[in-house]
């Protein structure tokens, strides 16, 4: 999944009301197009928290989240999916200018992180019992930057000591419960790295743009040495990686297009594949098969579903404002915008 920044301005929560409010008002007074395949919006359970993150289970459970940073309640929101198609509130554990911007699944739960007064936020998801459990976070930590999870339970966490301490790769193997003895990304400074993929608990790619610059590098010793591998000089940014085995899938942008792109290699060489919209995260239920989220040039929002190399855009109902975030289980994927939730078989 694609990341969106780090705090929300306060003056979201009046324009979501407004939206909110005209999107309640046309699906009241609208009939549904006849015929055209549509994926239907739902207006989030708030008003007032925009959403920022969203994480699909392999059960195919989901869960969309947001936190503003902000000291005045609510300042988090949470929904589940339920097998009816339904939305409904999830309890979030108690933060403080709590922000919410990540999240990681394996088959039966989701990591989620961001940030909180105290430090890195990093919440478990269990989607047996549709609850939310607050988790330990390595020591020291101030903010979660990215997440990784590749196996049940098993997960890697990029999270920042503070702005002149630079980046840490850490491993936890239950969960969140306890992590390995964070080490540091000295090749980030001054740039926390936005998207990770581990394939286990060694090998993982992780991007950045220090200095502006943007750089991919790869360790196959979990963490302790990087290389850094090559990409086109004409990507600005890479982000939504997903990798299985040496395979990935990423969602890359150039100054004028966004770019779905692909490694058989684990980041030696890439393929890439256009997109017509401005995406701004990507997820897969399999490698071949995805679906990218954004805007259109005239700020519509915008979904399109990818079997191998082909892009189809999808018809969208009542979705007012562009999409931020998708995830996938196996055979759901839900995607977000600030104020809205919808889910698709992919």
């Amino acid at each position: 999944m694609s990341r969106v920044p780090l705090s929300v301005p306060r003056s979201w929560r009046v324009v979501v009301v407004a939206l909110t409010a005209a999107l309640m008002l046309a699906g009241c007074g609208s009939a549904p197009r006849v015929g055209a395949p549509r994926v239907v919006g739902i207006p989030s359970l708030s008003i007032l928290v925009p959403l920022s993150t969203v994480g699909c289970t392999g059960s195919d459970s989901c869960v969309a989240l947001g936190g503003d940073g902000s000291d005045v309640a609510p300042s988090t929101l949470g929904e589940v999916r339920h097998a009816d198609g339904s939305w409904r509130p999830l309890g979030l554990p108690a933060v403080q200018a709590g922000v919410v911007s990540s999240s990681s699944c394996w088959s039966s739960g989701c990591l989620i992180a961001g940030s909180q007064s105290s430090g890195d936020l990093l919440w478990l998801y269990d989607a047996t019992t549709r609850s939310v459990t607050p988790k330990a976070a390595p020591a020291a930590g101030q903010s979660v930057s990215s997440l990784s999870c590749f196996g049940v339970l098993s997960c890697a966490l990029i999270d920042t000591k503070g702005i002149t301490s630079g980046s840490r790769l850490s491993f936890s193997d239950d969960g969140g419960a306890t992590w390995a003895a964070p080490v540091p990304i000295p090749w980030s400074q001054g740039s926390a790295p936005s998207s990770l993929s581990c394939t286990d608990g060694l090998d993982c790619l992780a991007v950045a743009a220090p200095g502006g610059l943007l750089t991919v590098e790869v360790t196959h010793d979990a963490g302790t040495a990087w290389t850094e591998l090559a990409v086109p000089a004409s990507w600005t940014t890479l982000t939504s990686l997903t990798c299985v085995a040496l395979r990935c899938a990423a969602l890359a942008t150039t100054s004028t297009q966004s770019l779905v792109v692909r490694t058989r290699n684990f980041g030696t060489t890439w393929t890439e594949k256009p997109l017509p919209a401005q995406a701004s995260a990507l997820a897969c239920a399999t490698l071949t098969h995805c679906v990218a989220v954004g805007q259109k040039a005239d700020k519509a929002a915008w979904l399109a579903t990818l079997h191998n190399s082909r892009a189809t855009t999808d018809s969208l109902e009542y979705v007012p404002t562009p999409l931020v975030d998708v995830s996938c289980g196996t055979k759901i994927c839900a995607a977000i915008s600030v104020s809205t939730v919808l889910a698709l078989k992919p």
